[in-house]
């Protein structure tokens, strides 16, 4: 009889802990590239590939991590790799940088996306109510492309630029006052 090990949510169920041992390699180490069909491997079958889409059989990486969709990654290392160790190791592999890093960024965007469309149905439904103003308020803040004036002092560079830019208008108006005549 064999164990179902819980998974989060969106990933498939996978048997037993032995399921996660085809993962590592004959010395018992985190497998890396062998992972993906993509990096041929002849002793070591690959369960994953990197494209969008499941592809000869395999299991899109980059799929189930968008479908996992935890920001700390912690769900994606247990569901497909059954460790946060074994995570680290693949994300720390200089090849695999782009990929996960790409992946990083579209999930932010799609959450930043997620509370965008959450706020903008609170904002209309909620018309006139304070829940309603505080959703438009929040969208005009965060989407708003007028960009906010400075507040507080100007700094240190800001006073060295205006002081040198009236120094040079300074001397140039002393010159010109010294061509025409009146210095």
């Amino acid at each position: 009889m064999s164990k179902v090990i819980p998974v989060p949510k969106g990933t498939n169920s996978l048997p037993d802990a032995d399921a996660y041992a085809s993962l590592k390699d004959s010395m018992g180490r985190p497998r890396t590239q062998s992972l993906f069909v993509e990096m041929k491997h002849d002793k070591y079958p690959a369960p994953f590939t990197l494209k969008p889409y499941d592809h000869r059989g395999r299991m899109s990486m980059y799929r189930k991590y968008m479908e996992i969709g935890d920001p700390t990654e912690y769900s994606q290392a247990i569901g497909l790799l059954g460790s946060w160790e074994h995570w680290k190791t693949l994300c720390a592999a200089e090849w695999f940088k782009p990929y996960v890093e790409k992946w990083r960024d579209e999930l932010t965007t799609k959450f930043e996306s997620d509370r965008y469309r959450e706020m903008a149905e609170v904002a209309e439904t909620c018309k006139g109510t304070p829940q309603g103003v505080q959703a438009t308020k929040w969208l005009a803040e965060r989407y708003s492309k007028v960009e906010k004036p400075k507040r507080g002092r100007p700094s240190k560079a800001e006073k060295k630029a205006a002081l040198k830019e009236s120094l040079e208008e300074d001397e140039l108006t002393a010159e010109e006052a010294q061509r025409i005549g009146l210095a």
